[in-house]
């Protein structure tokens, strides 16, 4: 059952497919424990609960190949495949699979904010992303006056502050109706930017159009140009958890899926495709 069985799930919206929806986005989101033999995620502050998730992130990095490109050439270079040649980057995309990145990641995962903080993850951004000091300290002062002015520790408000435990909580107690609005529109984008991209070989406007859009970054480039298979459902699991869990988020990708109606409208292959 790929994502677009997801989309048709949440268009029944009924309390079976909800649940049916709800099961699979908890299994698509614990699948890199079950892949790693991990049962359960140990909980609390205490030595020995920090340790084992220590010891339980090892077992997940374990013989764990790292892909080469990085995350904006990994995009181009499928793009290419495709026939279609996507502009430059203006550098703010990190590969996320960097060495540096990886044991800050599993942590973060794991542990969510408890056993990572914001310190350590913008000393490991600045190693996978030398040439980017400046955005990174503009993160660094983001999150300092933040902390000073309002208490507020920006790293715990996000949806990984809580890690996968938290991820696969903001699913299990959504109401029905909530979740399956979340999978109905983040697949419903997901879908429209698919056929967009396949049609924008013929029309350049169309890319000019999708790129040149701040949800191009902020989703796009990081969950919406889904691979085949569980990295897909993977990528359609985290933007649900993003969307209950962000209403400024979700409110931008409804925009952008907006735009993406106007651009099928503008430059149909197929009148009314999406």
């Amino acid at each position: 059952m790929g994502w677009i069985g997801w989309h048709l799930w949440a268009a029944n919206a009924t309390p079976d497919s909800a649940q049916r929806l709800r099961t699979a986005l908890v299994a698509s989101l614990k699948r890199p424990l079950a892949r790693a033999g991990v049962d359960k995620i140990p909980t609390g502050n205490s030595d020995r609960a920090f340790q084992a998730r220590r010891a339980a992130g090892e077992r997940m990095l374990r013989n764990r190949r790292l892909p080469r490109r990085d995350l904006d050439e990994t995009l181009r270079v499928h793009a290419a495949e495709a026939g279609l040649e996507l502009p430059c980057s203006p550098g703010t995309l990190p590969n996320v699979f960097h060495r540096a990145l990886m044991d800050p990641g599993v942590r973060l995962l794991l542990g969510g904010a408890d056993d990572l903080g914001i310190e350590e993850l913008l000393e490991a951004l600045e190693r996978a992303m030398p040439d980017h000091t400046e955005t990174i300290e503009r993160f660094r002062e983001e999150h300092r006056q933040a902390e000073l002015d309002d208490g507020i520790d920006l790293l715990a408000q996000s949806p990984w502050a809580q890690g996968i435990p938290g991820m696969v909580r903001t699913v299990e107690t959504a109401d029905d109706r909530d979740l399956c609005r979340a999978v109905h529109t983040c697949t419903l984008a997901t879908g429209a930017l698919h056929e967009l991209m396949r049609r924008s070989s013929g029309e350049p406007e169309i890319l000019a159009r999708l790129t040149g859009d701040v949800m191009w970054q902020r989703w796009a480039v990081v969950g919406g140009i889904t691979p085949e298979g569980a990295p897909g459902l993977a990528a359609v699991a985290l933007n649900t958890v993003q969307y209950l869990t962000e209403p400024d988020w979700a409110a931008e990708l409804g925009r952008y899926t907006f735009l993406m109606h106007v651009l099928d409208v503008a430059y149909p292959t197929h009148p009314g495709t999406l």
